[in-house]
């Protein structure tokens, strides 16, 4: 699947019927064009969560936590969808994505154009564990041999900050991956919403694996600089899939600029 404009991409509320198809099987499904595997699971395999995954499910994140003046000074100039639909009120907005700049963490893990059932592949190579993304086919390390996370970006004798972050993480038990990610480019945005977020914010996931079939997620967001506590970004389950065949999930430059001047703009939506 192919996503024509970024516009159309996020704001959709449900999957084509040819990408539902691509998901249909078995029996039962766990939501719509996800289809249920055996029950009952089987236990969890010990610290390993290769293979492909579908989710983010039944997300139940925290309110996003008052701003600070610098927070909230960013967010002021962030200009969203919101709400809109794909037929009516798209309205202004200056969402990066619009013109296919990277999503960025942990933005991606919300698997926005595809109605929050995205796919997500788990792997291995030495020293790091290897997650990609069917959004924008994606992809990120996790190092594991227990490197620090950089102390600062952008600044002399510092690395620089990237849209995906630098990841080092750990197994708290048998069942429980950590991984924590700071370095962030901050032209992405946090969210759909458009909230900000620092470079050195620290944003902490956890993945416990259940069973056979189910891994619980939770994000934490930490970022002194814009919020004035940590909170939950993200609560949700994530579903195994055997021999899962994602779609190409994509925002084409070319198709997006098209779109902007030739339909977005004459039709009166500032999209820059």
């Amino acid at each position: 699947m192919v996503v024509l404009f970024a516009a159309v991409a996020f704001l959709a509320t449900e999957e084509s019927p040819a990408a539902q198809r691509g998901r249909t099987g078995g029996e039962g499904l766990v939501a719509e064009g996800v289809p249920r595997m055996p029950n009952p699971p089987g236990p969890a395999p010990k610290r390993d969560l290769s293979g492909a995954w579908v989710g983010p499910q039944n997300n139940k994140p925290e309110p996003v936590p008052p701003m600070t003046p610098a927070g909230a000074a960013a967010f002021k100039q962030r200009k969203a969808y919101g709400t809109a639909s794909r037929t009516q009120g798209l309205g202004a907005s200056n969402d990066p994505f619009i013109t296919c700049d990277p999503l960025g963490f942990p933005r991606d893990l919300l698997a926005h154009a595809i109605s929050s059932r995205g796919g997500t592949l788990f792997g291995s190579a030495p020293n790091r564990i290897l997650i990609a993304y069917e959004q924008q086919r994606v992809w990120r390390e996790i190092w594991m041999d227990g490197r620090a996370l950089p102390k600062a970006v952008d600044v002399r004798d510092a690395p620089e900050s990237r849209y995906y972050g630098y990841s080092s993480g750990r197994w708290e038990n048998d069942n429980t991956l950590v991984i924590e990610t700071t370095g962030l480019d901050e032209r992405a945005w946090l969210d759909e919403e458009g909230h900000p977020k620092s470079a050195m914010a620290h944003i902490t996931e956890r993945y416990t694996r259940t069973d056979q079939y189910n891994l619980q997620v939770a994000v934490t967001v930490d970022d002194p600089k814009y919020y004035t506590k940590p909170w939950t970004f993200m609560r949700a389950n994530f579903y195994w899939m055997k021999a899962q065949d994602f779609s190409e999930s994509l925002c084409v430059p070319s198709e997006a600029i098209e779109y902007r001047d030739t339909l977005s703009r004459p039709s009166g939506i500032d999209a820059r």
